[in-house]
């Protein structure tokens, strides 16, 4: 017998069930032995001594940002030293497959804010090519992806807002189908986000109906976080009656000042519906304020034929003098989150280089201030000059509503985390946030229950039965961390610091993080549904 052996951890095995004290031992990448198991009854050739540590399986990321720079930086650093060792790709309708020649460049330049832009040849074309790429240069973290929407979109129309065709709607679909027998888990969407927001409902009954079939999840970010949660979520369980698709909503939040102290409605939404019998889930960061690219502070007819137009129009003075009133007096239906947050609330968190990127960790405010001008103005500036690769943070949110949706058993970790510039902390710290203010310090949450929220209850809903639970067969993605002392590390000022108290993250049974210390292991797969 060789491998790994785990003395003495209390184990927490995602499932919820009571912690117990036991020893775990890992060959070719499986726990093959729970129990008590001396050392001497086989050749181990790594024994950990782990009384006093909590061990759990591997962190699920339901949603991240990562589509990129794992790329260029496959060591997932920013996860991996958080226990996150899978993590959800694809997100909010803005992933990277399946992409159509003639759009790339725009395409490229639309997502930036949100995806970075390193130095890389976007060389894939279908969802499988994207995945075989993801693979090429190895992965820290095993890696699952969601066909985002906007692509299939722009394939069939480019960023143009209006209905689409008969004829578009079927080659849309056709390219849905495509991604799934290719692997994707599910079908993902932001309908505040061009071009997914300029979609009628005959278009998403289309895509959810092929979802369905699939039985793909749907991750959906709404269509008005503020104003009109209620309604929005709504929008989407009523597409889930009425194709079967199933319903997942992304970083579910309150934001508005106006609006604090109404997660409790919102939750009953969640909670009538599934006494309906839907499927209903949702991912949460554990923090009271959000974070996008910077281009979403602009009205959505601003983006309307691609990146290019949009830059188009913020050279022009009247367009300008336009979309600056329409920010500060909104638009029906549109969710304005400078108004929600307030100019001073709203952070320049990511910015390539040059004499720009000191305006990172300002508020618009103070950005205005100095240079003079309007916030409205920055925003256009900072766009321009940047080629839109600008993103933020926005402080919109109660703490009082978030740690009131954390408690919610239908709730799971989404990190949410942009990994450019001086980013959102929950990028670097998320899991250590939950199990060290929400567990031991508020004790809204058992220690089981926070596990459960951040493995198990995230598998289930990927349909991953190899992963994300400590029992005999299972993948061995295992954390073992000083629950007693696991702290963030890091804050909005100083973001780019790794949690203290996670000893070891195992990722298929090869150690990523060892005594504290991050390896370099690319252990990692990239998972395809089928």
């Amino acid at each position: 017998m060789s491998g790994l052996l785990i003395q003495g951890a209390s184990i927490v095995d995602g499932t919820g069930k009571k912690a117990f004290v036991a020893d775990v031992a890992v060959n070719d990448c499986l726990i093959s032995e729970i129990g008590r198991i001396p050392a001497e009854t086989g050749s181990f050739s790594r024994v950990i001594d782990a009384r006093g540590l909590t061990l759990t399986p591997g962190f699920i990321d339901m949603h991240s940002h990562s589509d990129l720079l794992q790329m260029v930086k496959p060591q997932a650093a920013a996860k991996i030293c958080q226990g996150i060792t899978t993590e959800l790709l694809g997100q909010d309708g803005l992933g990277l497959a399946p992409l159509t020649d003639g759009h790339i460049d725009s395409y490229r330049r639309h997502v930036s804010g949100l995806l970075g832009d390193p130095d890389l040849a976007w060389t894939w074309r279908s969802f499988s090519e994207y995945l075989d790429r993801l693979q090429r240069d190895g992965t820290a973290t095993n890696l699952a992806a969601l066909v985002s929407h906007g692509p299939l979109r722009i394939a069939v129309a480019g960023m143009e807002e209006r209905a689409l065709t008969s004829a578009e709607l079927a080659r849309m679909c056709d390219l849905l189908q495509q991604s799934y027998d290719q692997g994707a888990f599910g079908l993902s969407t932001g309908l505040i986000y061009p071009p997914c927001i300029f979609a009628a409902s005959d278009e998403l009954v289309a895509l959810t109906s092929v979802s369905a079939r699939n039985q793909g999840l749907f991750v959906v970010h709404v269509r008005n976080e503020r104003g009109l949660v209620v309604e929005s979520i709504g929008e989407i369980f009523d597409l889930a009656r009425k194709t079967g698709v199933i319903p997942h909503i992304s970083h579910l939040k309150v934001i508005g000042k106006e609006n604090w102290g109404t997660a409790g409605r919102m939750l009953k939404l969640f909670d009538m519906a599934i006494d309906e019998g839907l499927d209903a889930s949702f991912d949460q960061y554990p923090y009271p304020a959000g974070s996008t690219m910077l281009s979403i502070l602009v009205p959505p007819h601003a983006h309307a034929g691609g990146s290019e137009k949009l830059l188009e129009r913020l050279r022009d003075p009247a367009m300008r003098e336009r979309l600056a009133a329409e920010m500060r007096q909104g638009l029906p239906g549109w969710e304005n989150i400078a108004t929600a947050a307030g100019w001073d609330g709203v952070i320049v968190t990511g910015i390539p280089g040059g004499p720009n990127k000191a305006c990172e960790g300002k508020s618009l405010t103070a950005i205005a201030d100095e240079w003079k001008i309007s916030p409205q103005e920055v925003v256009f500036d900072l766009l321009l000059q940047e080629n839109l690769q600008v993103s933020m943070v926005n402080f919109s949110m109660s703490e009082a509503d978030v740690a009131e949706i954390i408690k919610h058993s239908r709730g799971m970790l989404g990190t949410d985390g942009l990994l450019i510039g001086k980013p959102h902390p929950r990028a670097y710290a998320s899991t250590a946030r939950i199990l060290s203010r929400y567990v031991r310090e508020e004790k809204l949450l058992t220690l089981e229950q926070a596990v459960e929220r951040m493995t198990g209850r995230p598998v289930r809903r990927l349909g991953l039965r190899d992963r994300g639970r400590i029992a005999l067969g299972a993948k061995a993605d295992l954390v073992l961390f000083d629950a007693a002392n696991i702290q963030e590390g890091n804050s909005f000022i100083d973001p780019c610091r790794h949690p203290s108290g996670i000893e070891y993250v195992f990722v298929n049974g090869v150690a990523a993080v060892s005594q504290g210390r991050e390896t370099g292991a690319l252990a990692g797969r990239v998972l395809r549904k089928r």
